[in-house]
């Protein structure tokens, strides 16, 4: 059969969803962990301090240890080429893929990879709201771990932020830039202590001119069963948008001489997206669709809050309780007016839609830990969230008919989602031998989804997930330079709320190759297993060389599809058979002078990913998960003997491979190759200036598109043209 496939760009919200404590079966967990301490016994004071030892070490000698498979990336990493949002920051970041924005791991898309903020899902935050001065480092898990939801097939990213400092500091950073249209962002964050009372504050301000970048042109055509066109049109679409972002983040926390402690960290974010978009169409042959010129207008403001309350002790005499009480709240307004004009500029539908979303929930995890029982670190405990969207969308068309006349059509939308998740989880870290350790977990999580509106039938399903987690780490050497590790894990991912209740609203030049929207609350989650295995080396001689091998089988597969129903073309996700995900990753750094002993402060790193993928359903040999078959990231860095410099280079190559969506729907990617350069001056050791140039080969791509019916196929071709980001960062700490 004939086949193809849309990359349509859809948001893809992560589903923050929060439970309340007091409906949770604690009793089982802690009796669990009761009868762990009971066994505890007391240590002697040369293994009390040699426990203390081990938590001193730092982030990344912790990883070499642990059993459970992860990269830790420190800010300094993150900061070096003076990216001011998250995002950007991890596009350099070896074995990460970064894709309209999107950040997701190897050989699956971005709907795959979880991200959480401090181990807890976001709580309506966007992460490139938060000011990177505030991050203290990133932890890329491939397997996942018990203590975290078992919602990442791909893996999850961890995202940390800074504890509160004990001396009272103060940071200002200013970033301005110009890629198609400039833009400026300002941080502030200070912090103190009083008594046992610490404090921070972090605010951050910014505008950001047209990030979509300039003119995105496309051509079409449209090709009968003897290959002869038959249609054929280009369109040319611009958008512009000024837009405003201020936050706010406090923190407090009361710590006890004995342990206890107790925090409060909350976040405030506003948000305003004016855009002005124009599409024209031109039509070269065939019958012209219905509208020719079209001017859009979005004003889009948002506002959210969120706020977490931890609480920590010392129980049982050797174990330690963590308790967490999350809320969050969102609200945004859309207001877009469309008009829509034939080739002789004659106003045919004039449509205004006005979207209020509205969001909340609450949150809660407890976690038990009881470490140093015999070479055991056991943690249990449970966790809970649930995340409640209402939206409403009234939309007016004012249709304007060939003698004149003026007909005006009211539609009023309304839906509500529910998402709940309970999990009980618990995790034995075992060093059973000074050079090996294996981390076994259990985390049984449920979901439950209900959703409803007006116009859409009641949807409720709910799924339960056994999640086993067993990694081990088996060091070949005393000195643990050389490792092999092994895993397996259970996981899952379940719709998200556009995929579930999205309004529903017809496009005038509604096409096969430009769908309508349409829910589908009868999606099934995703359910995988994943297994890997990898070397890792550490040399003392600073050689480090990594790798790693990950498959991954997946049931109940999410697929966009195009269906047509009475004379309207619908984009739908469905449930779409099973599918299998190979990976190979090698990553390597050094220093130039490991090989070359007077060679100058040059340091390299190196990684490479290769996967295959597979889908059931689908024929051969375009049905990838992913279009994306081959990453390679490169870095080098120089440091300056006699100056306060230094400079740095990262080049990224990614391939472009035909992707099959479903039996009629192709896309077409086009490799990529970025590279990125930074120059770093330090004034002195509280005060520093970054410069970076981002796409310095200011390369342009394009993708192609291909639909099949049963009597025609539709080609579509778009393209971009490319810019290069200036990015200035000026930093002061005092």
């Amino acid at each position: 059969m004939r086949q193809h496939s849309i990359n349509n760009k859809v948001n893809q919200t992560q589903m923050k969803n929060v439970l309340s404590a007091q409906h949770l079966p604690t009793k089982l967990v802690c009796a669990l962990l009761v009868s762990v301490s009971s066994g505890i016994q007391a240590q002697n004071a040369d293994q009390q301090v040699q426990q203390v030892e081990v938590k001193a070490k730092s982030a990344t000698e912790n990883v070499q240890r642990d059993a459970s498979a992860k990269t830790v990336v420190l800010n300094a990493e993150l900061m070096r080429f003076g990216d001011t949002s998250i995002t950007e920051a991890m596009k350099r970041v070896p074995g990460v893929i970064v894709s309209n924005g999107v950040i997701q791991l190897p050989g699956m898309g971005g709907q795959y990879t979880q991200i959480l903020l401090d181990g807890e899902p976001l709580r309506s935050t966007n992460i490139d709201h938060i000011p990177m001065s505030m991050i203290d480092r990133v932890e890329i898990y491939r397997l996942g771990s018990a203590e975290f939801s078992s919602a990442a097939i791909a893996g999850t990213i961890n995202i940390i932020l800074k504890k509160i400092p004990r001396e009272a500091q103060q940071q200002i950073k200013l970033s301005v830039s110009d890629a198609y249209l400039p833009a400026a962002k300002l941080d502030w964050r200070g912090s103190g202590t009083r008594d046992k009372i610490s404090y921070a504050l972090s605010i951050a301000a910014g505008i950001d001119r047209n990030a979509f970048g300039p003119p995105k042109f496309s051509s079409v055509s449209v090709r009968d069963v003897n290959n002869v066109i038959v249609s054929e049109y280009e369109t040319r679409f611009e958008s512009k948008f000024k837009s405003k972002m201020f936050s706010i983040n406090p923190k407090f926390q009361y710590k006890a001489p004995d342990g206890f402690n107790i925090g409060l960290d909350s976040g405030f974010v506003f948000y305003n997206f004016p855009v002005e978009i124009v599409d024209d169409y031109q039509f070269l042959k065939g019958e012209p669709l219905p509208v020719a010129h079209e001017k859009v207008r979005v004003n889009d403001y948002s506002k959210s809050a969120n706020s977490t309350l931890s609480i920590g002790d010392r129980i049982w005499k050797d174990v330690n309780v963590d308790l967490t009480l999350g809320v969050n709240g969102g609200y945004t307004k859309n207001d877009l007016n469309q008009l829509h004009f034939t080739q002789d500029a004659t106003l045919v539908l004039d449509r205004n839609i006005n979207r209020v979303r509205r969001s909340g929930g609450v949150d809660s995890t407890l976690k038990l830990r009881a470490p140093g029982f015999e070479n055991h670190d056991i943690v249990g405990g449970w966790n809970g969230n649930s995340q409640v969207v209402n939206e409403r969308s009234v939309s007016v068309d004012s249709k304007t008919g060939s003698n004149g006349t003026t007909t005006n059509i009211a539609n009023d939308q309304i839906t509500r989602s529910v998402v709940s998740r309970i999990a009980l989880f618990v995790q034995d870290d075992w060093r059973f031998q000074k050079t090996s350790s294996a981390s076994i977990g259990l985390r049984w999580e449920t979901v439950r989804v209900e959703t409803e509106g007006n116009q859409l039938l009641p949807g409720q399903f709910s799924a339960n997930v056994w999640s086993p987690i067993v990694q081990t780490l088996w060091q070949l050497n005393p000195e643990n330079t050389d490792r092999i590790r092994i895993g397996v894990a259970r996981s899952y991912n379940a719709p998200n709320n556009f995929q579930l209740v999205n309004p529903g609203f017809k496009l005038i030049n509604n096409s096969i190759e430009n769908p309508n929207d349409l829910a589908n609350p009868s999606l099934r989650p995703e359910l995988a297993w994943s297994y890997e295995a990898a070397y890792e080396h550490n040399g003392a001689d600073k050689w480090n060389y990594n790798v790693r091998s990950v498959i991954r089988k997946i049931e109940d597969l999410h697929r966009q599809d195009i269906i047509e129903i009475g004379g309207d073309w619908w984009q739908q996700y469905v449930n779409a058979g099973q599918a299998m995900s190979k990976n190979i990753s090698v990553d390597t750094q050094f220093p130039l002078k490991r090989f070359i002993a007077d060679a100058p402060e040059l340091n390299f790193s190196f990684s490479v990913s290769k996967n295959w993928t597979f889908v059931s359903n689908l024929p051969q040999p375009d049905n990838r998960l992913t279009p994306i078959t081959l990453t390679a990231n490169s870095n080098i860095d120089y440091t300056a003997k006699d100056l306060p410099l230094s400079l740095g280079a990262s080049l990224r190559y990614r391939d472009g491979n035909p992707f099959m969506v479903s039996l009629s729907q192709r896309q077409l990617h086009q490799a990529q190759t970025n590279l990125d350069v930074y120059g770093v001056w330090k004034f002195d050791k509280k005060t520093q200036l970054r410069f970076n140039i981002d796409n310095v080969l200011k390369r342009a791509y394009a993708n192609g598109f291909e639909f099949y019916e049963r009597k025609f196929t539709t080609s579509k071709i778009e393209r971009k043209a490319a810019y290069r980001m200036v990015r200035l960062n000026f930093e002061h700490n005092f």
